[in-house]
């Protein structure tokens, strides 16, 4: 039976400009799916630029391999993650407008 485990990683956090979320450490895990959420009371941006980013020790990060996530406007959006090593975040980079927007993330991990 495979192991399951979702963390909220940032609630109802405010961003501009570029932001990386909290990293987290889940080496055990299989494949892990971020669920991003930006909040419709606070989006004042034309468009986020999602980068997942890998690391193998949560001190020293890069690009994971793959497309970056375009995100429009308000609502969910899923970034699938399987190949990652011991740590996971995010890079979120506002683009447009007065760049700010009110984001919740949750990762979902399991192996």
């Amino acid at each position: 039976m495979k192991e399951f485990y979702t963390s909220v990683i940032e609630m109802r956090q405010p961003i501009d400009g570029i932001f990386s979320s909290e990293p987290y450490e889940c080496g055990w895990a299989d494949e892990a799916l971020f669920f991003l959420t930006v909040h419709s009371e606070q989006a004042d941006f034309t468009r986020i630029l999602v980068r997942p980013k890998i690391s193998p020790d949560g001190i020293h990060w890069l690009d994971a391999p793959g497309d970056v996530v375009s995100v429009q406007g308000p609502g969910l959006t899923a970034i699938a993650q399987s190949h990652f090593g011991g740590w996971l975040r995010l890079e979120l980079t506002l683009e447009g407008a007065a760049q700010t927007a009110m984001i919740t993330l949750h990762l979902a991990l399991k192996g």
